[in-house]
């Protein structure tokens, strides 16, 4: 039910005649489902906006122009996540200990998200009735959980032997203009070798409309318990893996002048090889799935560091995951050695909450942060410099609950959260801007 909270007066709505408490049920003549369908139509100028006003339908003419309403919905408005239908074998959310944030907990496989996030998904709950709202709507790009092209592993991977084909989907969504973002999670002895080659070469068919692929190595806990067995991707595995993925979109880049297939920063950790520069990341498309993060670091990082001035005259120490760890270590010794009187070192944070196979900074969690300080062997100095990433969006907790302010107290010291490369090269030394 699509229902407006509030109708304040001077405002468009109020302009345009709605009240409090109307409900929106079509527009257009067309019916609105969610909030999604009334961003679709706020896109246009003219609206026949029906609603149900005192029990009573009606129908409410806009001519706004290309102004954006200024509606305000009740919260039950808001998209309700659908549940995800799946028992992935790599499922990290089934990997969670006891006392994380709540809403880690959900899991949710909802294609609207995906439109209006960025979040994957599998399109194994999606209905026809979505299929041909997301085709009218042109609801794109979407980001797609895919993990192999071979329908009997996907279904085994997925843990639903009721998934829906894949391939016939995406022949669907990229023929009528639908583009996707695509990724793998790479299991060993699972979706890796041939069945990785047999799924790049499939995705590849539908190029240009699935925009891109990033492969990524599976994530295990030290809580995976009566779980499906599944092994880490060794370094053999993650450097086999990398050379197929750099010789394909090396072929790609040829026809068509642009980067397609990537591994995220995590699978050449694990291969310990250096990262591609950042010119082969494309439009860093799936940044936020780990791919191309060191790479704009270093960018961001690098613009900062031209206009370095100054070392700050307070002392820092930078927390990271284990991940980037000799990458962070690098940079500040960049920074020292252009500033001897930065007073700087790093803390590598080993991941207790979740185990050590667990690696990238965006899992460490406050409580261990808090227990690396309080027992580090080394200088710790007055100011703490985390990245954002550990935080959740929009707001300052970690993954187990811990807020950063109460970090703050418990280890008597300030904490500086930056966002990218330029942020950290800008909490450490004085940069003319």
């Amino acid at each position: 039910m699509i229902k407006l909270s509030k109708v304040e007066k001077n405002t468009i709505t109020h302009k345009c005649g709605f009240k409090q408490g109307d409900v929106i049920i079509a527009i257009n003549g067309e019916k609105v489902v969610d909030m999604l369908d009334v961003a679709y139509f706020d896109s246009l100028s003219r609206l026949n906006v029906e609603i149900v006003r005192d029990g009573k339908n009606q129908i409410v003419k806009v001519n706004k122009g290309f102004m954006p309403m200024d509606w305000e919905f009740d919260s039950s408005s808001y998209i309700q996540p659908k549940w995800c239908a799946n028992k992935c074998v790599f499922c990290f959310v089934d990997q969670l200990p006891q006392g994380c944030r709540k809403t880690l907990y959900v899991k949710d496989d909802d294609w609207r998200l995906s439109f209006v996030s960025g979040n994957f998904v599998t399109l194994t709950n999606i209905t026809d009735e979505d299929l041909l709202r997301i085709l009218k709507r042109q609801y794109s790009p979407l980001y797609v959980s895919v993990h192999a092209t071979d329908e009997e592993l996907r279904k085994h991977l997925l843990g639903n032997q009721k998934a829906r084909p894949i391939l016939p989907l995406i022949e669907t969504l990229t023929a009528h203009g639908i583009s996707l973002h695509t990724q793998i999670v790479l299991c060993q002895n699972l979706n890796d070798g041939k069945q990785l080659e047999k799924s790049v070469n499939d995705l590849y068919k539908f190029f240009p409309y699935v925009k891109s692929l990033a492969v990524v190595p599976v994530g295990i806990t030290k809580h995976r318990k009566n779980l499906n067995p599944l092994t880490p991707v060794d370094k053999q595995t993650a450097n086999a893996t990398i050379d197929f993925i750099e010789a394909f979109d090396q072929k790609v880049y040829e026809k068509h002048g642009c980067h397609w297939v990537y591994c995220s920063d995590e699978m050449y950790v694990v291969a310990q090889r250096d990262l591609p520069s950042y010119d082969k990341y494309g439009d860093f498309e799936q940044i936020e799935n780990g791919v191309g993060l060191i790479a704009d670091f270093n960018y961001q990082f690098q613009l900062a560091f031209e206009s370095a001035i100054s070392a700050k005259q307070q002392g820092f120490t930078v927390v990271t995951g284990v991940a980037a760890s000799q990458h962070i270590k690098d940079t500040v010794e960049r920074l020292k050695k252009a500033f001897p009187d930065l007073k700087a070192n790093v803390l590598t944070v080993e991941n207790q909450y979740f185990g050590s196979t667990v690696t990238v900074a965006g899992l460490i969690v406050g409580k261990d942060i808090e227990n690396a300080v309080k027992t580090s062997k080394t200088t710790i100095y007055e100011n703490l410099l985390i990245p954002k990433v550990m935080l959740k969006e929009n707001e300052d907790v970690f993954l187990d609950g811990m807020t950063l302010q109460q970090l703050k107290e418990s280890l008597a010291r300030e904490i500086t959260v930056v966002s990218d490369g330029y942020e950290f090269c800008q909490a450490l030394v004085n940069v003319d801007e």
